[in-house]
């Protein structure tokens, strides 16, 4: 197996495996770098796995690597060389108290056969041992579960049948993977989401974890896509019990007149999965929708509008940008006196040039306005 690093990727793992052949201990690549590198797609994201204790290794590292945090609940750490930050774990068995929830770590310094077994796909399950053979990176690809096949033939497959309902998250995971490389769930993996939908205990469920891993998948360019199969698969059961129905014709409406960007369009699905409470407004004047909406972000208030069809969220769109051309100093340079009195004439102008935009073509009609409106005599 071949990897092409740039140079300060390369020299850093060059550190790693030096100081591996000295604690005579393995390290590896694991999981998105692996199947990644498969699949032809280049990837920075390297996460080390150590085959023992990565505290432990991380303090015996070279100077030129800085340890930034520790997590020791979990074996892992961040190390920092050359500003840029890598993740350095140990190898690990783990448990989940309940269904959702962040795993416990039962032992670290784990063979690397067992550490296998908490993975979440097949796909995702690839090492690659990595160390020096005179002064040169040399790749060994250790496959324990058939991943490199499940791969070729874009499928995804958990390790066991008790993966989803320990960790829910891997059908969202599974969503994410199969819009960004086409893959699909395996047909027995689509009978296990089945079956876990249909008895979810929803008592010991960590929802805030899943609708954070939610929040996420709903920032990738495909998003919409998820979003309709999260929807029409009914995958949302993972978080409610409720029955949930979603007009995408409109979403697709409101996402490209609202024009967000992806991760407003994360919060936009987020408040809809949520049902979000909204007040409606009722407005005499279009400056009181500007002083209104202008207090949302446009996440929010593409929500209302979804739920609304509030046409003063059309209005707004339109007039939202509409700005003065004259400032007080104009004023002031024109002969109208300073104070208060200024602040009530741009306001006033201001008014009137939401409602009649046609009627200002520049900045002599707003000139004109104000001394037709506030003769200075």
């Amino acid at each position: 197996m071949q990897f092409k690093f740039d140079e300060k990727i390369e020299s850093f793992l060059k550190l790693i495996a030096k100081t591996a052949k000295i604690e005579n201990l393995k390290v590896f690549f694991v999981g998105g770098a692996v199947r990644d590198n498969i699949l032809g797609i280049s990837s920075k994201d390297i996460d080390i796995l150590v085959e023992g204790n990565a505290i432990d290794f991380a303090n015996k590292l070279p100077g030129l690597i800085k340890i930034k945090s520790i997590h020791s609940e979990f074996g892992t750490c961040k190390v920092e060389y050359n500003n840029t930050i890598f993740d350095i774990a140990s190898t690990r068995v783990e448990k989940y108290p309940y269904s959702g929830c962040l795993p416990q770590v039962v032992e670290i310094g784990v063979d690397i056969t067992k550490d296998v077994l908490r993975r979440d796909f097949t796909v995702n399950s690839l090492y690659c041992e990595f160390y020096l053979s005179d002064d040169i990176l040399e790749y060994k690809l250790l496959d324990y579960v058939d991943g490199v096949s499940d791969i070729k033939n874009k499928i995804l497959k958990v390790l066991h049948s008790n993966s989803y309902i320990d960790d829910p998250t891997r059908i969202l995971r599974g969503l994410g993977f199969k819009y960004r490389f086409g893959f699909d769930f395996s047909k027995n993996d689509k009978v296990l989401i089945e079956n876990y939908l249909k008895n979810i205990q929803y008592d010991e469920m960590s929802v805030d974890r899943v609708f954070s891993v939610f929040e996420k998948l709903m920032q990738l360019d495909c998003a919409l896509d998820i979003f309709k199969e999260f929807i029409y698969e009914k995958y949302y059961k993972i978080l409610t019990n409720k029955n949930i129905s979603v007009d995408f014709d409109k979403i697709f409406k409101i996402k490209n007149m609202f024009l967000l960007n992806n991760i407003q369009f994360s919060e936009f699905c987020l408040n809809i999965l949520k049902a979000t409470s909204v007040q409606v407004f009722n407005f005499n004047k279009k400056v009181d929708i500007i002083k209104t909406f202008s207090k949302f972000d446009l996440s929010y208030l593409a929500y209302y509008f979804y739920v609304t069809d509030d046409s003063n969220v059309i209005s707004y769109i339109y007039i939202k940008d509409i700005k003065l051309e004259i400032t007080g100093d104009d004023l002031l340079r024109l002969g109208y006196p300073q104070g208060q009195n200024i602040g009530v004439i741009l306001d006033s102008l201001y008014e009137a040039k939401i409602n009649n935009l046609n009627n200002f073509a520049g900045k002599s009609d707003e000139i004109n306005w104000v001394k037709n409106n506030f003769p200075l005599f």
